[in-house]
């Protein structure tokens, strides 16, 4: 088992390497965005494939059919690749500088349309901004991670409410998405993965009456108060 582990994160660090040259290549030839964009989806769904596990995926009919902010919680670096496997139309992401950093793969995220914030840089918030507004206005799905950081049980921690400032801004609905299982497959600080069930589930949008449309810190409440019930619902059924 620990060897089989060990081989698959091999294999995954090997595709992440392949995928992200792919990406920063198609993004800088002729196709651009749109191709890096396919080959990051298509690294989400081989890096799922690879680590071996079961995903289940529900509520997707919920999704709607224009621009949507993506609001997660979040557990592992598995997070990002399973909801590229997930979700039936590209995501993109709103995501720290540091991830950005990262050699190569920084590059290939950002060649396929995926938005890195500075926060010591007001003027990069501005145009993280009219960058992610002009995306949501195209149609497209951007998803965030309120909570900042990565949880090691699989609790939902805080929600951030600047994380939200986007959707208050925009105006764009807001998506509840409750993932499970990333601290198992692969845990904060570890290499080797590990067997999971990953579950993936879309939440109805949220309504004014819930809190989309009110101050950025209701607009958290009510999507973590969504996400806390989802959790709460597999623990139940798993029980």
């Amino acid at each position: 088992m620990v060897i089989g582990g060990v081989l698959r994160s091999a294999a995954v660090m090997a595709l992440t390497g392949g995928a992200s040259l792919a990406a920063f290549l198609a993004g800088s030839a002729g196709p651009g965005e749109p191709a890096a964009s396919r080959v990051m989806g298509w690294w989400g769904k081989t890096f799922i494939r690879l680590g071996g596990w079961n995903v289940r995926v529900e509520g997707m009919e919920t999704l709607p059919s224009g621009g949507a902010v993506l609001v997660s919680n979040h557990q592992s670096l598995v997070d990002i690749p399973l909801l590229l496997s997930a979700f039936p139309r590209p995501v993109r992401f709103l995501a720290k500088r540091e991830l950005g950093e990262i050699p190569l793969f920084g590059k290939a995220m950002a060649a396929a349309g995926n938005i890195f914030i500075d926060r010591d840089d007001p003027r990069n918030a501005v145009q993280m901004l009219r960058n992610a507004a002009a995306r949501l206005s195209d149609g497209q799905l951007l998803a965030v991670f309120p909570e900042g950081r990565r949880s090691r049980d699989g609790s939902v921690g805080e929600f951030k409410p600047g994380a939200f400032y986007l959707a208050r801004k925009t105006g764009a609905p807001v998506v509840p998405v409750y993932i499970d299982g990333g601290f198992q497959a692969l845990p904060k600080g570890a290499l080797r993965f590990r067997p999971a069930r990953l579950a993936v589930r879309v939440l109805p949008p949220l309504l004014a009456a819930e809190g989309a449309g009110g101050s950025m810190e209701r607009i958290a409440e009510a999507a973590r108060e969504r996400i806390l019930a989802a959790a709460s619902q597999r623990r139940d059924r798993d029980e």
